[in-house]
């Protein structure tokens, strides 16, 4: 089998419990930058890689992902470790459009719903209580990331979306979180400053519990606070500031 999920984080967990286990690990932040519709999995990599390299982002993982989902996925039954957040759930889309797509449905495909303070000793329980992914789960997930890719994830809420029970949940907090000035990370960190400074960790940790299922990293928060100005500053001390109102 081969267990697809998140980040290192889950794979340290996984290789913990299950050994050395085969691990494809999907790395994108897909709520942030281009995506194009109709393309392979390669050359969207080729599109994300540029960008995410462009941004001070670590994208040369990208590569070796792609590189192993055709190496091992092809004849072996696949695992989905996923939480039920935006970064995971657009992350879990994209896999399920690559299964789909190939046609990779000969070995039964599982997917786990993982929480976020997943703990080792938790693991053979919720590898227990794993779901089978259903032909229906496969199209649902591959339409929506068709839909996600076309830039037209609103329309997704007039779909029924109970094959994947986080979908919903991840769409309506996508819709809050444009590309422009005006989204909902962006409002809170200005928000949150005006009670006054703050470290960029302060931030980081206040901001967490503004979100009913957190999904920004802090390396992409961190990414944010960099490209908020001219509002939002860092002074001489490293402490984050907001100008006052003129």
């Amino acid at each position: 089998m081969v267990h697809i999920m998140n980040g290192d984080a889950v794979a340290e967990k996984l290789r913990r419990w299950a050994g050395e286990p085969r691990l494809i690990i999907w790395h994108d932040v897909l709520h942030e930058g281009p995506v194009v519709a109709g393309l392979g999995l390669e050359e969207l990599t080729a599109l994300r890689s540029a960008w995410l390299a462009g941004e001070g982002y670590e994208s040369g993982k990208l590569e070796e992902r792609d590189r192993q989902m055709r190496r091992l996925v092809a004849r072996d039954s696949l695992w989905f470790w996923f939480e039920d957040d935006l970064y995971d759930q657009l992350q879990l889309l994209q896999a399920l459009h690559f299964v789909w797509a190939e046609g990779l449905t000969a070995s039964p495909h599982f997917l786990v719903d993982i929480p976020r303070d997943l703990a080792v000793e938790k693991m053979a329980g919720l590898a227990a209580g794993k779901a089978r992914v259903t032909p229906g789960m496969l199209e649902l997930g591959a339409r929506a990331w068709e839909m996600f890719t076309q830039g037209r994830a609103g329309e997704l809420l007039g779909w029924d979306l109970t094959a994947l029970p986080h979908l919903r949940a991840a769409v309506e907090r996508l819709l809050e979180h444009g590309p422009g000035d005006d989204n909902r990370v962006r409002r809170t960190i200005v928000q949150l400053l005006r009670g006054g400074g703050k470290t960029a960790g302060q931030l980081f940790g206040e901001y967490q519990k503004t979100e009913e299922r957190p999904f920004l990293g802090d390396t992409t928060f961190f990414w944010y606070l960099e490209r908020m100005g001219p509002r939002v500053f860092k002074d001489a001390a490293g402490i984050w500031r907001l100008l006052p109102d003129s």
